[in-house]
This record gives structure tokens, sequence and C-alpha cells, in this order.
């Protein structure tokens, strides 16, 4: 399945804001906040890529989340038609890989918007299951928006499944599919530039209250 109104996206233009950026905006521009979620097995890079897109930051050490990590980032989205801007403030949770933990994930995934699904092409079983971790939290969330993130394009020599691959398993999901680099930083925002459209041009078919 593909995913659908893709081409409405470009009806959007997005920046992202420094936090003093964001302060102002909040006086003139819509705000809407939304919870993302990060998903996909142990030490794929859900970490490191917040780090990346947050903090500009990556740090090779691989450290274990335990329940959930939440972060903030700001962008700012125009719709090109109307002239109409709003200020999308993204809450990032970076969610535990550990299936031990299966049994508290509708607790963090409860009222999330949005979702990256994240592989690591250097071990296929992480693609595997993108598909699961996209249906646990559909079965609590609903048809969300995802993305799905192939992360360590630095180590395409070692990759074991072809993008190719994974824009099949994504399009399955109704969502495209980006190689990408914590290290490197190839991708990582517009990969959230991305989901934020997708989230906005929702929350306006919906309204703007949700």
């Amino acid at each position: 399945m593909a995913e659908k109104g893709i081409s409405e996206l470009d009806e959007f233009v997005d920046w992202f804001l420094t936090e003093e950026e964001a302060a102002e905006a909040a006086t003139r521009q819509v705000t809407v906040m939304k919870k993302v979620c990060m998903l996909g097995d142990p030490a794929v890079g859900k970490t490191s890529l917040v780090a990346r897109f947050v903090f500009s930051m990556f740090d090779d050490r691989y450290i274990e989340t335990i329940g959930a990590k939440v972060t903030k980032r700001t962008m700012a989205i125009e719709n090109k038609a109307s002239g109409e801007r709003y200020r999308l403030k993204l809450m990032i949770w970076d969610i535990a890989g550990q299936k031990t933990l299966d049994f508290i994930k509708p607790t963090y995934y409860r009222d999330a918007e949005g979702a990256l699904v994240i592989a690591d092409c250097t071990r296929r079983e992480t693609l595997d299951n993108v598909s699961r971790w996209a249906t646990s939290i559909r079965e609590v969330c609903g048809e969300i928006p995802l993305v799905v993130l192939v992360n360590k394009s630095d180590l395409r020599e070692h990759s074991l499944f072809s993008m190719q691959e994974a824009e099949q398993v994504a399009s399955g999901l109704g969502a495209p599919a980006f190689p990408a680099s914590a290290k490197t930083g190839e991708n990582v925002a517009n990969a959230f530039s991305n989901l934020g459209r997708r989230l906005i041009r929702d929350t306006l078919k919906t309204g703007l209250s949700k």
C-alpha cells in the first residue's frame, strides 16, 4: 500500500526554529503540539538519531534507554496557498526497545500522533521487525502517520538488505522510507520534516482543536 497524499505535502514548506525563534513565533503563529514516538529494536540508533536531530550531536557509545526519554524540537510550517503559518512543537518520545518491556509500551504510545520506525542496515532482523513495531503502536493509536528510517547509512558496505526492500516494507505501512545516519546527519532532519508536514496536513483535515 503506497502512502496516500504524498503530493499534498508539496503544499507545505517548513523549517526548524531555535528556542528564541520558537518563543517569538508563539505570539503570532498557530501552535500545534504533537507527540511522536521513536520505535525500533535495541541498538538501532533511536537515541543517537534524536540527539543528532535536536542537539546536532553524535555519540557512538551504546546507551540503553530504560523506559522513555522525551525531547522537544519546534518547527515552522507554512501553507503555500493560504500563507498560514503553524508552529509545530514535536514532543519526541524515545521508547525503550527491549522486548521485555512490551507490557508497558501502551502507556508510552498513548496519545502519540506519529512515529519514526528505525531499522539498522547492518542487522537484517531489525527490518523484519519494523512491521511489528508499526502494528504495536497502531493497535493503540490508530492509523497514525509513520516514517521508516534505515539508520547507519554510513556503513552501507556492511548493509544486509537493500533500500528497495526497506521501501517495500514501508509501502506496506503507507509510509516513506529514508536511508539515514545519526553519525553524518544524512536525512535525519528530512525524515522529521516529512513527518511534521504530514502531521499538520492531517491536523488541518480533522481540525486544529485536535
